[in-house]
């Protein structure tokens, strides 16, 4: 690709930095102003934490009549606080792994609200999409242009309007496992890798961990690396550590390791429940419709849908292709995040889902569908 050269060059080149730059300071910023009340306002107190626990008991969580249906980030909200007060987290919650919440609680402590943690994890997420597209696509420039598109996502821009949630705290540490695995496959050890997928798994729930897993040991076999993959599996401990960590207060409160497993166990048998209405995923993300799994299983469209996402499921198929016939080859990190793509659409496909699920694959649709894009008008001016 031809860059333009001479002052004119270097002034378009900043004044194409400037407004890719602005477009995510617009997108979330628009949230953020036009919040009611203020969106950093001090609200959470005893009080509100009351409220909450009045709203929690009465809710589907306690009742099998309940008066009232809660909301995610109210259970989110409710729980978190109840964790710094000493609550065990098996015993609120349990379904989802306690470090979020023990996140929110913090900011709680800190800044008597959530938002600044959901933003700052907002912003760690598209920092971690710029390292990934500058590793990908070689340019820092061009590495703003996912960061741009990913930042305009209704399904990201409503992590900031419902606050607060799981998704967006777990991302950045998703993100960072890829880049983190790609950059130490060239060392010895795998030390940051671990920690990272064990603080996926700690954030929200094990299965983006166990997917990452996955994920980096298909990359190492079909590298034919099975050195690494012996150091691999060896330091895997280290992630379940960090796991396991995240449970402190369980172990002080006299549960055993055996108690523990069994425990996990459960949260596996409740997470398999979900196992049902295979390839659904397909049809909400190429034709807007989403299977709804309670009820009468009828189908719905999405807020979050939008017309990019069956362009951007078709773009990975097409490199692949122009791979296989020797168009334009297959970087090392580029083979990475195809091989995440698949391993995190074949889990997909297996369940029925709700549009957050999506949000560890749009970012790497987006970087894999510009590299295409890239590759293929690079090949067509070769010729």
């Amino acid at each position: 690709m031809k860059h333009l050269t001479g002052p004119w060059g270097s002034a378009i080149n900043k004044l194409f930095i400037i407004l890719l730059l602005c477009v995510p300071i617009l997108s979330v910023g628009r949230v953020v102003v036009t919040s009611s009340g203020g969106y950093f306002r001090p609200y959470y107190n005893d009080g509100i934490y009351t409220q909450l626990e009045n709203l929690f008991n009465n809710s589907q969580y306690r009742l099998k009549n309940p008066t009232s249906i809660i909301a995610d980030e109210i259970v989110f909200r409710y729980a978190a606080g109840a964790y710094m007060r000493g609550v065990d987290p098996i015993l609120i919650n349990s379904e989802h792994t306690p470090l979020g919440k023990y996140m929110i609680g913090a900011s709680y402590v800190l800044f008597k609200t959530d938002t600044p943690l959901i933003l700052l994890s907002g912003v760690a997420v598209l920092a971690a999409i710029w390292w990934l597209g500058r590793l990908v696509l070689g340019n820092t420039t061009q590495a703003l242009v996912p960061v741009a598109l990913f930042s305009v996502e209704p399904l990201f821009v409503n992590q900031f309007r419902f606050v607060p949630l799981l998704d967006i705290i777990q991302l950045p540490f998703i993100l960072l496992s890829l880049v983190v695995f790609y950059l130490e496959t060239k060392k010895k050890y795998f030390w940051a890798t671990m920690i990272l997928v064990g603080l996926v798994a700690a954030t929200k729930s094990i299965v983006p961990a166990v997917l990452l897993s996955i994920c980096f040991l298909f990359y190492l076999l079909l590298a034919r690396d099975y050195k690494r993959i012996k150091i691999f599996i060896v330091m895997s401990p280290l992630s379940v550590g960090v796991f396991t960590l995240s449970y402190l207060r369980t172990f002080l409160n006299g549960y055993s390791l055996s108690d523990f497993v069994g425990f996990q166990k459960w949260i596996f048998l409740y997470q398999q429940s979900k196992l049902i209405l295979p390839l659904s995923f397909w049809r909400l993300v190429m034709l807007n419709e989403w299977q709804t799994w309670w009820g009468d299983q009828s189908l719905q469209t999405s807020n979050d849908w939008t017309i990019v996402w069956p362009l951007l499921m078709i773009l990975p198929f097409v490199f692949v292709i122009l791979s296989y016939f020797r168009k334009f080859t297959m970087p090392g990190l580029v083979r990475l995040l195809l091989l995440w793509i698949l391993v995190y659409e074949a889990f997909l496909s297996v369940g029925a889902v709700v549009t957050r699920f999506l949000l560890p694959l749009l970012p790497i649709l987006y970087i894999v569908g510009i590299y295409t894009v890239r590759e293929m008008f690079l090949s067509r001016k070769r010729l």
